[in-house]
C-alpha cells in the first residue's frame, strides 16, 4: 500500500461549545471534511443551539455535556465554550484520552495554561491561532527567510467592529435556554480572572480591557510571536509601553526587540463602522513586508501580502503582490491539527506558544491599569 498517498483517517469529534466561531467556522469545517472528521456530537447547554446545529449540519448526536459526548466513543474534541470555561472543559477531555484543539486563549491565567501543559501527557493540544495557518502567513514566513531579513519595526494595527456585519447572513442560532446559574458562574469566574490580573477589583474598562486583550489582540500576539520567532528572536521581550483606552474599547502594546528593534501592536474596536482591517507591517532593512486580512468570518476571501524592495537603480522600487491561496485559514488549522493526531505532525500553534502569548497579554493590561491610572483614570474604589 502507498501510505504517501493513504487517504487520512478520520477522528471521530464533537464540537464542544457552539457560539459565534463554534457556528461560524468550526461546526462547518467539520462536517464539511468527512475524510478528515466524523463529526459525532454537538455539545452545548442550550437545547435550542445543540439541536439547531446537529440538524443543520447532520450530526447524528447533541448533548448538554462533555461527559455525554465522550460516551459515544470520541478520538478529540474542538473546544469553543466561554474563556473562563476552557480550562474545565480541556481537562476533563485530557482527562478522558483526547487530543484537544482549544480556542483561544488557552486559559485566562498562565497557571491554568501550566495545568494544561501538564495535564496534555501524549495528546494533541493545539490552540486556536487559525492566522498561523493562512497561506499567506506562510508566504511571508519563507520571504523573511529569504535573505534573512533585518527587522527595524513590526507594526499591527486592527480596526474591528465586532463580527455582526460579516455573520448576519449566516442565520446563527441565539442560546437564550442556558441555564441561568451557568451564566452567573461563567462570568463570575471571568470577572475573578480580571480582578487577579491588576490584583485587585478591577475597574470597569480595566474588564473590558482584559477582553479586549484576550480575546482580539490574542490573534496579532500570537501572529506577531510566530514571525518574530521566524526571525530568530525568542520570547519573552519586554514590554515597553501598553495602554487601555476608550474605556477598554482600545488596547495597545509595545515590546522592545533584540537589536534595537520595537513592535507596537493596537486593536481598535469600532461597532460605528462596518469595516474590519487588521494590517501586519514588517519593516526590514532591505524589504518592507505587509499583510492585509479581512474579518476571518469571510469565508474564502483571501489575506493580501505585498512585498515591496528596492532595486539597483536609486529609484527602482518593487512592489510585488503575493495571492497565494484561497484555502480557509479555519479548515487549515483543523487539518493540522489532524495531522498531529494521526501522524505525529508538530503542533505550530502550541500551547507552549499560547502560554507565552497569555503571558505576555496579562503584562500588558497590568502596565496598562498603572499607565492609564497615571494619566487622568479615576482611582478604583476603596473598600470598607
Amino acid at each position: 500500500m502507498d501510505t504517501e498517498h493513504a487517504a487520512p483517517s478520520p477522528l471521530r469529534v464533537a464540537l464542544v461549545g457552539a457560539g459565534l466561531v463554534g457556528q461560524a467556522a468550526h461546526a462547518i469545517t467539520l462536517a464539511d471534511d468527512r475524510a478528515r472528521f466524523d463529526f459525532v456530537a454537538v455539545v452545548d447547554p442550550s437545547a435550542t443551539v445543540r439541536n439547531g446545529v446537529a440538524a443543520r449540519y447532520g450530526v447524528p448526536y447533541a448533548t448538554a455535556t462533555l461527559a455525554e459526548a465522550v460516551a459515544l466513543g470520541l478520538d478529540a474534541v474542538v473546544v469553543a465554550v466561554p474563556d473562563p470555561a476552557h480550562l474545565a472543559t480541556c481537562l476533563e477531555a485530557l482527562a478522558a484520552g483526547l487530543h484537544v484543539f482549544c480556542e483561544k486563549p488557552l486559559a485566562t491565567r498562565v497557571e491554568d495554561a501550566d495545568a494544561l501543559i501538564a495535564a496534555r501527557g501524549d495528546r494533541v493540544l493545539q490552540c486556536g491561532y487559525m492566522k498561523l495557518y493562512d497561506p499567506a502567513v506562510e508566504r511571508l514566513v519563507e520571504l523573511l527567510d529569504d535573505g534573512p531579513a533585518e527587522l527595524v519595526y513590526l507594526s499591527v494595527e486592527v480596526n474591528d467592529p465586532d463580527q455582526l456585519p460579516f455573520v448576519d447572513h449566516l442565520g446563527l442560532l441565539a442560546g437564550r435556554d442556558v441555564p441561568a446559574d451557568l451564566i452567573a458562574r461563567t462570568r463570575a469566574a471571568g470577572a475573578q480572572a480580571v480582578d487577579d490580573t491588576v490584583g485587585r477589583p478591577a475597574l470597569p474598562a480595566e474588564a473590558r480591557a482584559f477582553e479586549a486583550y484576550l480575546g482580539a489582540l490574542v490573534h496579532d500576539v500570537s501572529l506577531a510571536h510566530h514571525l518574530l520567532g521566524a526571525l530568530g528572536h525568542r520570547a519573552p521581550f519586554p514590554i515597553a509601553d501598553a495602554a487601555y483606552f476608550d474605556a477598554g474599547r482600545g488596547v495597545s502594546l509595545s515590546w522592545a526587540l533584540p537589536g534595537g528593534a520595537r513592535a507596537h501592536l493596537t486593536h481598535l474596536n469600532l461597532p460605528g463602522v462596518g469595516d474590519y482591517t487588521e494590517r501586519v507591517t514588517v519593516f526590514c532593512r532591505d524589504r518592507i513586508l505587509e499583510l492585509t486580512f479581512p474579518s476571518p468570518y469571510l469565508r474564502f476571501h483571501p489575506t493580501q501580502l505585498v512585498e515591496k524592495r528596492s532595486g539597483a537603480d536609486p529609484a527602482d522600487l518593487r512592489t510585488t503582490q503575493h495571492r497565494v491561496s484561497y484555502e480557509e485559514a479555519f479548515r487549515n488549522e483543523l487539518r493540522a491539527f489532524h495531522a498531529s493526531a494521526t501522524t505525529g505532525a508538530p503542533v505550530r500553534a502550541s500551547a507552549e506558544a499560547a502560554r507565552e502569548d497569555l503571558r505576555a497579554l496579562l503584562t500588558a493590561l497590568q502596565v496598562a491599569a498603572v499607565t492609564t491610572r497615571h494619566v487622568g483614570a479615576p482611582p478604583p474604589e476603596k473598600e470598607d
